[in-house]
């Protein structure tokens, strides 16, 4: 039997794709799920029952990590559409499923460091075997607030290496938000096109060039979720499989320089560093981006414990020392500007409390080279 060889100035055509929906609460992500073409709903959330008439798929009410972890090829069978509400719930069930393991607990019942890195894998290896099944999956998560400076972000609440490694493996990645139209409404709004306020992504081309995709009344339109993924499928096999590449590897640096610049403490460069892939193209980039970002952070890296650390909280000399110490400079005959310029500092209330005395030895030995010199 021949090889079916596709060259690669020719479309790949794709079958299935992985769509990444996060929303601000009571929007009805979850009655979107069930638009989907023969959908099926993993409900870890617990929320399904409350989309009333709007369920029109298939539920598994998920009450512990054994009702889903076994599920084979033949039980999803019926259907085209997997998705997942939410992925915060279901990697917590993982966890729980975890804590059942004495071994995993430490002594104030939390997961073990080695659990945590066990839940993330199975996270992982779980979404990589419902990618394998040939269906479109769903992943349906909360939005979470974050403050970068004034500005404030909004992104799917999941822990920052399984919520970057959803974004690298999404096709596509919306924020489903409200808007006040021109008439005053209240009208809701996916948008897949990424910008300061929200993370997004969106290699199916969806809202055209504002990547604004307006949700109607699901109820005369109950295939918007197997529309809109149909509408991705259809311009994406449009693309060869290098531009397909390129695009998505533009999205993956352009994601990654804006999660740089939201980071605010080590664990969020941790997060990052552990989710770095050293294969992609733009890893260079990347990897300067993290490093640039953890010297404005004034963060170092522990080369023994792998990890970044937060700088040391400074503290420095109340204004009684600071006034003693002014005065122990005058008594020697030096002024503060030298003193200053011979500790490499601006000011004399940059000195650390903690430092205080060696630094007036410090002075106290200026002092006497002064003299002599």
């Amino acid at each position: 039997m021949a090889i079916n060889i596709i060259p690669a100035d020719q479309p790949l055509l794709v079958q299935a794709i992985i769509v990444y929906l996060y929303a601000d609460p009571g929007l009805g992500k979850t009655s979107i799920g069930f638009t989907g073409e023969k959908a099926i709903s993993f409900d870890f959330d617990k929320g399904s029952h409350r989309t009333g008439e709007l369920r029109r798929g298939a539920v598994v009410q998920v009450n512990q990590w054994a009702d889903v972890a076994n599920l084979t090829p033949g039980d999803l069978a019926p259907f085209n559409t997997i998705v997942i509400d939410t992925v915060g719930a279901m990697l917590e069930s993982i966890k729980t499923h975890l804590l059942l393991n004495s071994t995993n607990k430490q002594k104030d019942g939390s997961l073990k460091l080695k659990a945590q890195g066990l839940a993330n894998n199975i996270f992982k290896q779980y979404v990589n075997t419902l990618i394998a099944s040939g269906k479109d999956v769903v992943f349906i998560a909360h939005a979470s607030e974050d403050q970068n400076g004034d500005q404030v972000i909004y992104r799917p609440d999941l822990g920052g290496k399984n919520r970057n490694e959803l974004y690298r493996i999404a096709d596509v990645m919306g924020y489903l938000t409200t808007v006040q139209t021109g008439e005053g409404k209240h009208e809701r709004v996916i948008s897949f096109r990424p910008c300061p306020t929200h993370h997004a992504k969106n290699a199916g081309g969806l809202g055209g060039e504002t990547g604004e995709v307006w949700v109607p009344d699901l109820k005369a339109n109950p295939s918007f979720l197997a529309d809109l993924i149909k509408q991705a499928k259809d311009h994406i096999n449009t693309m060869t499989p290098e531009q397909l590449a390129s695009m998505k590897a533009q999205e993956d640096l352009d994601n990654w320089i804006q999660s740089c610049a939201e980071a605010q403490y080590a664990s969020d460069l941790n997060q990052l560093t552990e989710s770095i892939d050293d294969q992609h193209i733009y890893y260079k980039n990347m990897r300067a981006e993290l490093v640039k970002r953890a010297k404005e952070m004034k963060c170092e890296f522990h080369k023994e414990r792998k990890v970044w650390v937060d700088p040391v909280e400074f503290f420095g000399i109340n204004d009684q020392q600071l006034a003693d110490l002014q005065a122990f400079i005058d008594e020697r005959g030096l002024d503060a500007k030298t003193v200053c310029e011979h500790l490499g500092i601006d000011a004399l209330n940059q000195i650390e409390a903690s430092k205080l005395a060696a630094v007036q030895q410090e002075i106290e030995q200026l002092a006497k080279e002064t003299i002599n010199a």
